[in-house]
């Protein structure tokens, strides 16, 4: 199992990002091959018989979990904000909205999309890899750190997803609702994006 979960992570999260990142896949396609690493990992949650409590998707405890996914989204969304409008000056980007309507029909998808990969799938396989629950978050985010490089390859923008990435993994494993933690990375997203990170697309 050990050696299966590591081929398994190389191939889902490594390998495409890779591809994308050096343009032997053009940056078009990055979608696409989203789109192609949910449909591989829905293929292991088949084979391997993985349930709906394994990949985190649980409603026996919205009621313990609510209060600290609230406060984290609330605490979280507040230093976003803080940071881009008073630390960084960064100017707000409202328009975004109106110029590119398509992506805010894609927008929550993609992020309950991204957590079900990184955070349902692959926090699992990594507690197969590794007994520390640290070493499982760290690792988790990198590789979605590890991700957005074909996104953007500032290294502010990336640190930033690295926290991101840390933080959620983090309340994940300690408070394993993968319809929460979904809906807070949405309202973090929406928020960053407003402050223009990760808004230009790399050619």
């Amino acid at each position: 199992m050990f050696l299966i979960s590591i081929i398994q992570v190389l191939l889902v999260f490594v390998l495409p990002v890779y591809l994308l990142y050096k343009k032997i896949i053009p940056f078009k396609y990055r979608l696409h091959v989203l789109f192609s690493i949910f449909l591989i990992v829905i293929f292991f949650i088949i084979i391997e018989g993985m349930t709906f409590y394994d990949l985190g998707i649980r409603f026996d405890n919205i009621d313990n979990h609510i209060f600290p996914y609230i406060a984290f989204t609330v605490l979280v969304s507040v230093a976003i904000i803080y940071l881009s409008k008073y630390v960084l000056k960064r100017e707000h980007y409202i328009h975004y909205w109106h110029e590119k309507r398509f992506h805010i029909l894609v927008f929550i998808p993609l992020c309950f999309l991204q957590e079900f990969i990184f955070r349902g799938y692959l926090i699992p396989k990594l507690f197969d890899i590794f007994n520390s629950s640290i070493m499982v978050v760290f690792i988790n985010s990198l590789l979605f750190m590890y991700i957005h490089v074909i996104y953007s390859r500032k290294n502010l923008d990336l640190l930033l997803v690295f926290i991101e990435g840390f933080l959620l993994a983090m309340i994940y494993v300690f408070y394993t609702n993968l319809i929460f933690v979904a809906i807070a990375h949405s309202i973090h997203n929406f928020i960053a994006i407003f402050f223009k990170f990760f808004v230009e697309e790399k050619k």
